[in-house]
């Protein structure tokens, strides 16, 4: 799944911390990514993207320099939110193992995570450990309009460091955890029905099940006039339920990406955190 998220704008904030930035941001900027069509893919897309930027942080809904997300219940060690991913589309054409196939449609992810405190550095909040437990209904969009395509589990662990000197807002975090998805989904991307066959191609039809691991570093920077975004995600296929798919050309799945964006506006109200 491509980080697309991550180019309309950044985005969620972890609960528990008490760095009062604005309650909403606005500007622009740009946006460069190097991507692999899709996990297993060799072929390899760069993107150089104006991107808007907007963050809001209210009470209930915020986006901000994790993702797009809606908080539902918050206690004293767990949070329950609503999040958002999604997934640019894939030409059927550009990439060779899956030429003459029809191509990938565009995917959004919902769904509900919960995020569990597990604790934090001694004598010092700048360094927290969460695990986090999303699952997210798959839709893709095009012909039909809306379509299911499955079920994703990608529970995480999660070291965040968060800090703020001189006004500015630093923020890193180290994410590592497997991925498990349903049946459909492995279908949607590494099936190969009867019509698809050819001398190099084999039908091919996946089960449900483990889809690899994940190790995923973001950092961002917020200070009074700019943000600076940067993620690098790798992906690791070996034993995935659908490895020996003919779509999949490589166990290995590296994504790079990096924002900056110039804010132009901002509220003189603060977050609650």
């Amino acid at each position: 799944m491509r980080p697309l998220i991550f180019v309309i704008g950044i985005v969620l904030a972890a609960p528990a911390y008490a760095y009062h930035l604005p309650v909403w941001e606005a500007g622009l900027g740009a946006a460069s990514l190097r991507l692999p069509a899709y996990r297993g893919a060799k072929g390899q897309d760069f993107y150089w993207l104006p991107v808007p930027y907007l963050a809001y942080r209210g009470d209930t809904v915020k986006i901000d320099e994790e993702g797009v997300r809606g908080e539902l219940y918050q206690g004293p060690r767990v949070l329950l939110d609503f999040s958002l991913a999604g997934n640019v589309p894939v030409s059927g054409d550009k990439y060779s193992a899956r030429v003459g196939m029809r191509g990938l449609d565009p995917v959004g992810e919902a769904g509900p995570a919960m995020n569990v405190f597990l604790f934090q550095a001694a004598n010092s909040s700048e360094h927290q450990f969460w695990l986090r437990l999303p699952l997210r209904a798959v839709v893709s969009v095009g012909d039909p309009l809306l379509e299911h395509q499955g079920w994703v589990f990608s529970p995480y662990l999660d070291w965040v460091w968060r800090r703020e000197t001189g006004g500015s807002h630093w923020r890193t975090s180290l994410a590592v955890g497997p991925i498990f998805a349903s049946e459909q989904y492995h279908n949607y991307f590494y099936e190969v029905t009867a019509d698809d066959i050819t001398a190099a191609r084999a039908e091919y039809h996946p089960g449900s099940g483990y889809s690899g691991s994940r190790v995923t570093f973001t950092f961002s920077l917020n200070t009074r006039q700019w943000f600076i975004g940067a993620f690098a995600r790798y992906d690791d296929l070996r034993g995935a339920e659908f490895v020996e798919s003919p779509l999949v050309e490589t166990d290995r799945y590296f994504a790079l990406g990096i924002a900056v964006m110039k804010i132009f506006a901002r509220s003189e109200a603060r977050a609650a955190h």
